[in-house]
């Protein structure tokens, strides 16, 4: 990443709005875009799984807890109160990973993202909206993006994700 793409980068996360992510500090470091929740540390780890015969990045996320050690991702969600917690956590999250594979990376292949399954309890219209003005704000679109879900959600909840031009993966997820 050039100096030049890296001050564009850091000046569009500070320019990012607060209520999509809660105002949870999103940095760009030497180690890409890192995100704070919690006082824990939020990063990308990236690894190669078989979607449809190709081989896709699949983002997981690696958190360190206050002390600098490793801290269970699962974990971290049960910390997030509520809805709105949880809600912001995850798209953190999800951007965090498509900022570091695209932007970062500089990669063109399509990456896959989790979403929290706990979000679906809470989420009941226009699935994928928020994430999408998200990326948009960063030039990133939701044709690069395969999201990983829980499978038998309702048809309306697919077709809401569909609709803001995401691939959808389905796989089991706890």
């Amino acid at each position: 990443m050039s100096p030049d793409q890296q001050a564009t980068l850091a000046a569009l996360i500070g320019s990012l709005p607060t209520q999509w992510v809660a105002g949870y500090p999103l940095v760009l470091d030497e180690g890409g875009v890192v995100g704070r929740f919690f006082k824990c540390e939020l990063r990308s780890h990236f690894s190669r799984i078989e979607v449809g015969g190709a081989h896709l990045a699949r983002a997981d996320l690696q958190v360190r807890g206050p002390d600098g050690e490793p801290f269970p991702a699962g974990k971290l969600f049960t910390l997030a109160a509520g809805e709105d917690g949880l809600l912001k956590l995850d798209r953190l999250c999800r951007l965090i990973h498509a900022l570091n594979h695209f932007k970062v990376a500089g990669r063109r292949d399509p990456l896959v993202i989790a979403i929290h399954p706990r979000l679906f309890d809470y989420v009941k219209t226009a699935h994928g909206r928020t994430f999408a003005r998200m990326l948009s704000h960063f030039d990133l679109t939701p044709a690069g993006i395969v999201l990983e879900l829980p499978p038998d959600l309702p048809q309306a909840t697919l077709d809401g994700y569909l609709g803001e031009g995401f691939t959808l993966h389905f796989s089991r997820l706890s």
